[in-house]
C-alpha cells in the first residue's frame, strides 16, 4: 500500500483558488473547506494519473457514501488535517486518517469512549484507527499506525493483510 501526501501550506504558495477550481466538482462557500476538498481531489486524481496510469479519474460515490473511481477498480481513501492532505491507494478496500496532535481533556474523552486515555499517544492511536476503520466500510484485517512529521498521527486500514510495507511519499 502506498500513501501520498501534500504539504498544504507549500501547495498554496504555488497554486491558487482559480487553479483548484477545476478540482472542485461542487460549490463550497467556506474557503478553508474549499481548499481542503480541492487539494484532496487534486492529490487523488494526479497520483492516479501519474503513478497508477489511470486516464479517466472521474470520482463517484458508492452506496455506502465512499468516493471511488467511476472507471477503475483502484481503491483510495483521503484524509486531511491542518497542514497535510494524505491519500492511500490499494487494490483492496482501504481507509486512512491523519490527525494533528494537540492537547485534549483526556479524562473527559476517556469517559465519553469508556476508555482510560492517559496521554496523547493512546488517544490519537485510538482515534485514527477508529476513523480509518469507519472509512474502510468493512472489516479490518490489517492496520498501520505511525507518527507522521512529529505532530501528526496517521493510521491506514485494509480489508486484507498488507502484502508489502506501507510507504509514505511526498507528492510533487
Amino acid at each position: 500500500m502506498n500513501i501520498y501526501y501534500i504539504d498544504i501550506k507549500e501547495f498554496k504558495q504555488t497554486h491558487d483558488k482559480n487553479f483548484l477550481s477545476e478540482y472542485a466538482d461542487k460549490e463550497i462557500e467556506n474557503e478553508k473547506r474549499f481548499f481542503e476538498y480541492s487539494i484532496g481531489r487534486y492529490l487523488i486524481k494526479n497520483v492516479a494519473k501519474k503513478i497508477y496510469k489511470i486516464d479517466d479519474c472521474e470520482i463517484t460515490v458508492n452506496k455506502n457514501g465512499k468516493p471511488q473511481f467511476k472507471n477503475s477498480d483502484l481503491n483510495f481513501s483521503l484524509s486531511h488535517s491542518k497542514d497535510y492532505a494524505i491519500v492511500c491507494f490499494d487494490e483492496n478496500e482501504c481507509g486512512i486518517d491523519i490527525e494533528f496532535a494537540q492537547e485534549r481533556n483526556f479524562e473527559k474523552i476517556s469517559q465519553h469512549y469508556n476508555k482510560n486515555f492517559v496521554n496523547a499517544d493512546e488517544f490519537y492511536r485510538f482515534w485514527t484507527l477508529k476513523e480509518a476503520t469507519y472509512k474502510l466500510h468493512t472489516s479490518v484485517k490489517d492496520s498501520y499506525t505511525t507518527v507522521f512529521k512529529n505532530n501528526y498521527y496517521l493510521t491506514v486500514t485494509s480489508e486484507k493483510v498488507f502484502e508489502r510495507p506501507v510507504e509514505i511519499i511526498k507528492f510533487n
